[in-house]
């Protein structure tokens, strides 16, 4: 039985506590005193060998372009490339309407062109003022079917959210606070 002076290992409770760790401040016997060390002897080469592995990383040349800020910036890329693809298909696809509609409507004036030319040669009843008339509208007619001027692609200036744009920003970082342990 222990008396009042001899205060019990914490660890094994069976010897008496002869030692205080002034790290964990645990009453060891000798034999639990040495486990004890051997234990933070072991956590201390985990720390060394964390160490060792930073130490490499650091000294190594900077080729890690799998950083996750280099990714997050492929993926607003990607992001904004896929949006703009999006539009840019969506636009094509309202041009090509409005090509059909415009190829249509400038069928009706060449059907209208076609018919006053028919009649013209049927009657002979054409001058001058006639056949430069029916060379414009045939002129116009075909600048119109190469180059619609009913409608046109334009940029919008205004800033859309639609693709928002990204910067780095770094912030300020004060190592002296993070040995002090005040971060």
């Amino acid at each position: 039985m222990a008396n009042a002076s001899n205060v019990q290992c914490t660890k094994c409770t069976k010897n008496a506590g002869i030692t205080t760790c002034d790290g964990c401040l645990a009453k060891l016997c000798r034999r639990c005193f040495n486990d004890h060390r051997q234990d933070l002897s072991k956590e201390f080469d985990n720390v060394v060998y964390e160490h060792d592995m930073l130490k490499q990383e650091l000294e190594t040349p900077n080729k890690n372009y799998s950083h996750h800020l280099l990714k997050q910036i492929d993926d607003w890329k990607k992001d904004s490339i896929d949006k703009i693809n999006q539009l840019a298909d969506l636009c094509r696809t309202d041009v090509v309407k409005l090509l059909d509609k415009n190829k249509n409507q400038l069928t009706d004036r060449f059907r209208k062109i076609s018919n006053k030319l028919r009649k013209g040669r049927d009657d002979e009843d054409y001058v001058e003022r006639d056949l430069n008339k029916w060379m414009t509208d045939l002129k116009d007619l075909k600048d119109e079917l190469i180059k619609p001027s009913n409608f046109r692609v334009e940029e919008d200036n205004q800033r859309s959210p639609w693709i928002q744009k990204i910067r780095v920003h770094e912030d300020f970082y004060d190592p002296a606070k993070v040995e002090d342990g005040k971060s």
